[in-house]
């Protein structure tokens, strides 16, 4: 038997072993939903409502606070 004849072969078999699993297949059992009482249907609370999103923060004036401008070159006295 040839490389392709054995690839053949078992394409064909898999394909026969998943034909066989669909068709005796058992159909899904419908599950019985319980119905609600009205006192429960009046406890039920509505869906939580989504968060905010983060508000964006205004940055501080600069008209009283002013950052000290350490540009100049020390003096080697530490002062």
């Amino acid at each position: 038997m040839t490389t392709l004849g054995k690839t053949l072969f078992v394409s064909l078999s898999l394909a026969a072993l998943i034909a066989g699993t669909l068709v005796l297949r058992s159909e899904p059992e419908q599950a019985a939903h319980a119905q609600l009482t009205a006192a429960q249907r009046a406890e039920m609370q509505p869906a939580a409502k989504p968060a905010d999103p983060p508000k964006a923060t205004v940055p501080p004036a600069d008209d009283d606070q002013k950052i000290p401008d350490w540009d100049e070159p020390e003096n080697g006295s530490g002062s």
